[in-house]
């Protein structure tokens, strides 16, 4: 017990400077509506959100695995339980504390003087529940009891921080432009938004120039005048289908853009030239050269979707009801913002730039720092890989199994049925 105790204390003081004291983290959980009243327990909030992180940052292993890890003897529904009573509007709570102290930290790495974010959508897997399927659909032309539901992830991350700033869980089908809409509120005026051609309808720039919010997007395939240089859009005759007529007829009637077409020099791209539609019009203050540069940061929301879906594992959810699901993507969304923070410690420290800080090393610190373990605080830097080209394919050979076509009960039942007849 007294092995326990200790353990308990670890993971109760301050163990990472950038994780708030208990104090704050209890007045954001008092301040939530309907939020049960906490006894003296064993799984206290402040325990349950660092062991949830400790889960989350060892690539989401088993519950079994986190309590020989901790050192606390728990039992499965305990911990299950003790995270579902943790209020999503805290943990939303912690995401905008964290975001806060990286746009302070951040400042010696900002070179641009607006503040600029990219926008972009991925996919995530979940558990294969009747809840689950109903909120989130399985993907087209899957059988049911065979594959599972997919959700859609749609993402607001700031360039200058590398943090994202929200992570919104929609859906499978639905659409980037009904999706984004939903970040609106999350911009400024003067921002810088990034995204794909996606993102590039009329409706969508005309929303954001609303809000006094400049965007540099990708030139939508279906687009056929592609000769550089500024021009007026019209809108529309009819309505996207994100939108109602009320709104659509809302939307001028015109929109002044800039169309900057950009060769790619570099080898191993896959798209050697691209054309960009802006409403940065301002052609003294934003050449083409410098607007080029800036859609170049698109990439890097590509580069953090991986991280979190590859490298920390949030490709694949555990948790069974759509509550417990936007929880998990908080807590996802803390962890790899807390490393994130440890990386612009570092860098700041170790006086490089952020990019060249390994991702990998920085999450094993976070980890360790939870735990109460001192850990390395001068984390590797990688060298610096501009132009770096990988060639995309895979040399370990792996063994091959049959695809599941049907329900596992049904297989298992014909596979029976057809050893009968052999025998």
């Amino acid at each position: 017990m007294a092995q326990v105790s200790q353990v308990l204390a670890r993971l109760k003081r301050e163990p990472l400077a950038d994780l708030p004291t208990g104090a704050p983290l209890d007045q954001w959980l008092a301040r939530c509506g309907g939020v049960p009243v906490w006894r003296d327990r064993l799984l206290t909030p402040l325990v349950t959100l660092r062991l949830f992180l400790t889960q989350v940052l060892h690539g989401n292993y088993a519950i079994s695995a986190l309590r020989q890890h901790s050192g606390i003897d728990f039992a499965k529904s305990s911990y299950c339980e003790a995270r579902g009573r943790l209020p999503l509007t805290a943990l939303q709570s912690l995401l905008k504390w964290m975001h806060d102290c990286a746009s302070r930290a951040a400042e010696p790495f900002v070179v641009l003087g607006q503040r600029v974010l990219i926008a972009d959508g991925s996919n995530f897997s979940v558990a294969d529940t009747p809840e689950l399927r109903r909120h989130f659909h399985l993907p087209a032309g899957v059988t049911p009891g065979v594959g599972y539901p997919m959700g859609k992830l749609m993402g607001l991350l700031d360039a200058a921080t590398g943090l994202f700033v929200e992570l919104l869980a929609l859906p499978l089908f639905c659409g980037d432009p009904r999706g984004v809409v939903s970040l609106h509120p999350m911009l400024r005026a003067g921002d810088i938004l990034l995204a794909d051609r996606a993102f590039g309808s009329f409706a969508h720039l005309c929303l954001l120039a609303r809000r006094g919010v400049f965007a540099c997007v990708r030139l939508h395939q279906r687009r056929k005048d592609d000769t550089p240089g500024r021009r007026r859009w019209a809108r529309p005759a009819a309505a996207p289908a994100w939108m109602t007529a009320a709104q659509f007829l809302a939307l001028p009637a015109f929109l002044d853009v800039r169309l900057v077409r950009h060769t790619v020099a570099h080898k191993g791209h896959r798209t050697r030239h691209l054309l960009i539609v802006t409403t940065l019009t301002d052609d003294a203050l934003w050449p083409d050269e410098r607007v080029a540069a800036l859609y170049g940061r698109r990439w890097d929301i590509e580069t953090c979707f991986d991280h979190l879906k590859t490298t920390m594992g949030m490709n694949a959810l555990r948790c069974q009801t759509v509550d417990g699901v936007r929880k998990e993507l908080a807590v996802y969304l803390a962890a790899y913002n807390l490393v994130r923070l440890a990386i612009l410690a570092a860098a700041r420290a170790q006086v490089v730039s952020p990019r060249r800080v390994s991702f990998v090393d920085a999450m094993r610190y976070v980890a360790a720092r939870i735990l109460g373990l001192p850990g390395v605080g001068r984390l590797i830097v990688n060298p610096d890989r501009t132009g770096r080209t990988q060639l995309r394919v895979i040399r370990r050979r792996y063994k091959q199994y049959d695809l599941l076509r049907k329900p596992r009960r049904e297989t298992e039942a014909c596979n029976a049925a057809k050893s009968g007849k052999t025998r």
